[in-house]
């Protein structure tokens, strides 16, 4: 009797700890998973600099939680991007431009959004919620204005904020995180080009 007790109390005591796991678990990224989808445009003030800005469209685990309602776009995200570089170095190899750029970059938290393409600052008023430094490579095909950029991110900080029911922090300070996008010059500028990608893992 004494025996079926005990394993009576250790299967509730089980059960508890199954239901205590918070939601926000189901987040967590294996190292081949889509942590984030990012959407934006790029701006070159010079032949020097160049930013890009945007929006987070998608973070594991929030799912639906990125916008504040429809159309899911710029004027409704809630989580912002603006990244911020020099160009260190360009090689041109036949018709492939490869470019080099450093920088900053950080994400952040807009509790009332107003992304605006035409007014860059408007993807960098809410709060820093991620900060990273950055280095990039570029690879542009110059006959069809198609590219590549990858980004290496090093996280400088990482801060809480809640989101929906959701308390979440993008990563952690020293983590590197590698975001990869596709993109398409456009001419007349601005904007210089137009951007999709994501970061895998982290």
């Amino acid at each position: 009797m004494k025996q079926k007790i005990i394993i009576r109390a250790s299967l509730v005591l089980g059960l508890l700890m199954i239901i205590a796991v918070p939601a926000g678990a189901q987040g967590k990224n294996n190292a081949d998973d889509v942590t984030m989808e990012l959407i934006g445009q790029v701006i070159n003030p010079s032949a020097t600099s160049s930013i890009q800005v945007g929006y987070l469209s998608y973070v594991n685990g929030l799912e639906s939680q990125v916008f504040t309602g429809t159309p899911n776009n710029e004027t409704s995200a809630l989580l912002t991007f603006y990244s911020d570089t020099v160009t260190s170095r360009v090689i041109n190899n036949g018709s492939i431009r490869t470019i080099n750029r450093e920088g900053t970059f950080t994400i952040y938290w807009d509790s009332a959004p107003n992304g605006n393409f035409s007014d860059p600052n408007t993807f960098r008023d809410g709060v820093p919620v991620l900060t990273a430094n950055l280095r990039h490579q570029v690879i542009v095909d110059t006959v069809t204005s198609s590219f590549t950029a990858t980004f290496v991110l090093t996280v400088t900080s990482a801060d809480q904020f809640q989101i929906g029911s959701e308390y979440v922090r993008l990563g952690r300070i020293g983590q590197k995180l590698r975001l990869t996008f596709i993109g398409h010059l456009n001419s007349p500028s601005p904007p210089s080009g137009y951007i999709s990608g994501m970061v895998i893992g982290g």
